[in-house]
């Protein structure tokens, strides 16, 4: 039961907040807090004994190698490794992972600092290594994780406000009317011989899959779904003069006038349709886009 519970929160969604302002912020706050601990807690006798560095250089140097450690794992590491698709599915347990992970580098690099300056290097330098580095990580862990949580839960009361207002507003917008003027669109697929004459006001949403997409309109009795192969880019393109008709995440364009209901917050915004079992997502760079679709009138 503890394990299912633990996994539950582990795999809730977060939003992945670092961006180059914030990861500056972060390592300088946390560089200076190191050479504040330092500055405090370090004996002068003990450096002097065992380091050929001076206190207030050797704290400025704790405090320097922090700031880049910090800028490493949030910064530089992500933008050479981390793909969009894994920061749009972050989740708590990844953000703790990142955590963890930055209190280790930033153990790493002082104790390598450490070793550079030190008059005598330890004959047990492994060991020092483990213990100092685990001390770091048990001592950082703790308030680490519970900022997490604490940040998680405050956010997801504000994203749940906002949301549950705004599908207030979005439900009065939304008006179902029977438009008897058909708009149709010829739009001309992969395959020469195959053209989609598209009603504009019985489309409903078109999703991708691989190399084709599946275009999912409504008639007065049945919604159809039809596979046509063609990309959902050139899709866009070709509806783009239709202010109405909108990416909601990069599988999926949407026909806003026939949304049914919408569910969820701005983390996990979905959209349903009237008739159709599957819903559509709403990504969390697409989302205010959505909004606006609905804020400018495009309804």
């Amino acid at each position: 039961m503890s394990r299912y519970y633990i996994s539950k929160i582990i795999h809730k969604p977060y939003p992945y907040l670092f961006h180059l302002k914030r990861n500056l912020i972060i390592a300088f706050v946390l560089g200076i807090l190191i050479y504040i601990i330092n500055v405090l807690a370090v004996d002068k006798s003990y450096v002097d004994i065992n380091f050929v560095l001076s206190k207030p250089l050797l704290c400025t140097l704790a405090g320097l190698v922090t700031f880049f450690s910090i800028l490493l794992v949030l910064e530089i590491i992500p933008r050479i490794f981390f793909k969009p698709d894994l920061k749009e599915n972050w989740t708590v347990g990844k953000e703790c992972l990142l955590i963890v992970s930055l209190l280790f580098v930033i153990a790493i690099f002082n104790n390598i600092l450490s070793l550079m300056i030190s008059k005598e290097p330890s004959n047990s330098i492994i060991l020092h290594f483990l213990n100092s580095s685990l001390y770091v990580i048990l001592l950082g862990i703790v308030p680490a994780f519970l900022l997490v949580w604490l940040n998680y839960t405050i956010l997801l009361k504000e994203n749940l406000k906002k949301v549950s207002l705004y599908n207030e507003q979005l439900e009065s917008r939304i008006i179902h009317t029977e438009n008897g003027v058909s708009d149709i669109v010829n739009i001309q697929t992969s395959n020469k011989n195959e053209i989609i004459e598209l009603d504009i006001n019985a489309f409903l949403f078109a999703k991708s899959e691989g190399n084709y997409v599946d275009v999912f309109t409504k008639t007065s009795s049945e919604v159809k779904c039809k596979p046509y192969r063609l990309t959902i880019q050139k899709l866009e393109e070709v509806l783009i003069n239709y202010p109405f008709i909108i990416s909601t995440h990069r599988s999926y364009v949407i026909n806003i006038r026939n949304i049914s209901t919408t569910s969820g917050n701005a983390r996990n915004y979905r959209i349903s349709f009237e008739g159709v079992l599957h819903e559509v997502p709403v990504s969390r760079n697409k989302f205010q886009t959505f909004k606006d679709a609905f804020t400018i009138k495009k309804v």
